[in-house]
């Protein structure tokens, strides 16, 4: 008996050594292997690029890349963005249709840059390869079958309206056989932005954690990295732009931050305004010298108002300093009829004459009926212009705080005349507002008349209406740039989880097929912010997988998830439900599989659209919106009772199958789609907002995408048709 327990325990001795073994001999072997690494899709762009947006994966936020389609979608189509727009759906579109599309853009960089914002073929995109991986396997799923010719080496894949090649691990597309020549020649040359200084100077200081990044280049000075920031009036777009000893910066002046008040003078029509702010005329005064050193302007900026001063037989420089104040600029003021003309503005000490004081440097003339008097020494006052925008400084006047100048009397009218002031304009105080006072330099515009900002990125955002901007020194050689632009991004949008790949029949050599009908879709653990599988088979059995890879709970439901499932915040206390309608019913589960109360809602007529889980002002005050029966449409709140004030009317017979919300313009608009590919333009409380003409030709109800512009009429809808991606431009009566 011992010797048999005593064999037993060598024998199990024996058999744990012999398996720790194998585990270490098997962990070497996998650690000894080389890891797969992946393109940097920065070794295929030029390094003579003017912009490039760089996303670090198509699984970022949601809200990152609504912004970049946004931005590309206002953009309109006088620039190179219309093209990337395009590319971006036929990205989102493989990627919703093919899982093996799916989980390489999960993962992947992707870079569209061009050197010419303005001209519409001259751009390419380029997307991280896996090193174990060909882009031609890729390919035959999106442009398959395209006449190959070779280039220094280079297999070059062209078709009419667009071009590929494999390059450096890297997959490089672009609508111009052209642009990937120049692209190929630049490679082989090492003439890229990865290894370009400059660049990645700016390019380190990303934030990493943020998808989105958009690179342009400050004439030949540097380069300037932002990513979205978003805020209740809109999006910032910030980041910082190194500056190197000795070098000038067009974009920057180092001042003490002061408070701007010149918007209390403007009239509400002045369409451009660059005002350097300061606590006192000195910081200014040295600011601006600092400025323009080293520059052309150095010699007349040291000398002008001395040499003015010697042949006035005057001392015009100490008069001209002593009533000055720490806020200056310049300003462009709409006189109607299409007409502008630009001022010079000058602060005011106390309430200093400074028309007497002028006195010297002012013609010899009468009082002036309307207070504008004529200089006679123009150059004068060119000592402290704003470097952005030349102005003539034929005329002055004086309106209270500041000291205004043109070329012609009538800018000058119109400021003194003006029955609204710019102050009025809530457009110009909300953008005053989100800068904050830290910067020296505050820059407004609402038309692109005057360009400080590199011509590409100006082009980008100039869709999106008026923007402003400031610069502040952050740090030793770095400049902080804050962009505004008024395009608002929901930040606590429902996260839409994405399915699994659609069902398919497989066989194992018997007579009958198997039919495999699970799907799944990818949830967030509220706890410790891992994802985790919600998984439902045939038998409509749904299962949470955690993290670990083990099953949490399942339960039955009736019949089969209609579409995605919706995270939300149901009860406001930072913890997330999933939401999804079957045929059968509304569920919302918390994540141990219980139901919240009041669901699941039932309803008579089966319903027949995926759930939409509405957060209109971002109060997780969630509308749920579903469709069913024959035309019907529902909205409930997340007690399960209905939202009052609903009063959609119906669609008569078309069966809905899908409904999407999108702001359009500045209205939040509800998108139905009918099984006939009929489409529904309706408000908040379901009253046909407009009557929409455009159809959804072979809809199959899986995929819509909405991509809102200024109004119903800039606005597209992408959608899939089968194994492809239609668009469709919407037309209104």
């Amino acid at each position: 008996m011992n010797e048999r327990t005593f064999d037993a325990r060598q024998i199990a001795k024996w058999a744990t050594v012999f398996v720790a073994l194998t585990l270490i001999a098997f962990a070497y072997f996998q650690l000894s292997q080389p890891a797969v690494e992946k393109g940097n899709p920065l070794s295929v762009v030029p390094a003579n690029s003017a912009l490039v947006c760089t996303i670090d994966h198509l699984d970022g936020s949601t809200d990152e890349l609504t912004l970049f389609q946004t931005l590309l979608n206002n953009a309109g189509q006088r620039t190179a963005f219309k093209g990337w727009s395009q590319t971006v759906r036929q990205l989102d579109s493989l990627r919703t249709q093919n899982r093996k599309w799916y989980d390489w853009l999960q993962t992947c960089g992707l870079s569209f840059q061009t050197p010419d914002a303005l001209n519409p073929e001259n751009w390419s995109l380029s997307i991280a390869l896996p090193s174990n991986a060909s882009a031609s396997e890729f390919m035959k799923d999106w442009l398959p079958d395209l006449p190959k010719r070779d280039f220094k080496g280079v297999s070059l894949f062209i078709g009419s309206n667009a071009s590929w090649c494999e390059l450096s691990h890297c997959l490089v597309f672009s609508h111009s056989a052209a642009v990937l020549e120049e692209v190929v020649i630049q490679v082989d040359k090492k003439n890229v932005l990865a290894t370009n200084e400059a660049f990645n100077s700016s390019y380190d200081l990303r934030s990493k954690d943020v998808p989105l990044h958009i690179s342009t280049r400050i004439a030949d000075m540097g380069w300037l990295t932002l990513e979205p920031v978003f805020t209740a009036a809109g999006t910032l777009l910030n980041g910082f732009l190194p500056s190197l000893p000795g070098q000038p910066q067009p974009l920057a002046i180092h001042a003490f931050p002061g408070e701007v008040s010149i918007q209390q003078f403007l009239p509400e029509s002045t369409s451009f305004v660059d005002v350097l702010h300061s606590s006192e005329f000195d910081s200014t005064w040295s600011a601006l010298t600092d400025y323009y050193k080293g520059s052309q302007a150095e010699l007349y900026w040291s000398q002008a108002w001395q040499d003015l001063g010697d042949s006035c037989q005057c001392d015009l420089n100490e008069i001209l300093l002593g009533w000055r104040t720490g806020e200056q600029g310049v300003a462009v003021v709409e006189l109607g009829d299409s007409l502008s003309e630009a001022v010079s503005f000058f602060g005011v000490s106390d309430s200093s004459n400074v028309i007497n004081l002028l006195r010297p440097a002012l013609t010899n003339q009468a009082t002036p009926a309307d207070g504008i008097y004529t200089v006679a020494f123009p150059q004068a006052f060119m000592r402290n212009a704003m470097p952005s925008l030349t102005v003539e400084n034929n005329f002055v006047m004086q309106s209270d705080g500041f000291l205004f100048s043109a070329s012609s009397p009538a800018p000058l009218r119109a400021i003194r005349n003006a029955s609204k002031k710019l102050g009025d304009k809530n457009e110009f105080t909300s953008f005053l507002n989100q800068s904050g006072k830290s910067s020296g330099r505050f820059v407004y515009q609402s038309n692109s008349e005057v360009a400080l900002l590199p011509a590409s990125l100006t082009a980008l955002i100039d869709g999106s209406g008026s923007s402003s901007f400031t610069t502040e020194w952050s740090q030793p050689h770095q400049i902080l740039i804050s962009i505004a632009i008024p395009v608002r991004i929901k930040e606590a949008a429902p996260i839409q989880a994405p399915a699994a790949p659609e069902p398919v029949i497989t066989s194992d050599n018997t007579s009958e097929a198997i039919a495999v009908n699970e799907r799944s879709w990818s949830v967030i653990n509220h706890n410790t912010n891992e994802r985790e599988t919600l998984k439902q088979n045939n038998d409509n059995k749904l299962e949470l997988i955690g993290a670990d890879g083990k099953s949490l709970w399942s339960i039955e439901i009736e019949g089969p998830i209609l579409g995605d499932v919706v995270q939300i915040d149901a009860l406001k206390n930072n913890k997330l439900q999933m939401a999804f309608t079957t045929q059968s019913a509304v569920y919302i589960l918390d994540r141990n599989g219980n139901a919240l109360p009041g669901f699941p809602y039932h309803t008579k007529p089966p319903i027949s659209s995926p759930l939409l889980a509405a957060d209109y002002d971002n109060t997780k005050k969630y509308r749920l919106i579903f469709a069913a029966g024959d035309g019907l449409l529902f909205n409930f709140g997340v007690d399960g009772k209905p939202t009052s004030g609903w009063k959609f009317s119906g669609t008569g017979s078309e069966k809905i199958i899908a409904v999407k919300t999108q702001k359009i313009g500045s209205d939040d608009v509800i998108v139905t789609v009918s099984d006939q590919g009929n489409i529904q333009l309706l408000k908040r409380t379901g009253e046909t907002k407009a009557v929409c003409t455009s159809k959804l030709e072979g809809f199959d109800g899986k995929t819509l995408d909405i991509i809102s512009g200024n109004d119903f009429n800039t606005t597209s809808i992408v959608y899939s048709c089968g194994s492809s991606a239609k668009t469709v431009q919407l037309s209104v009566e």
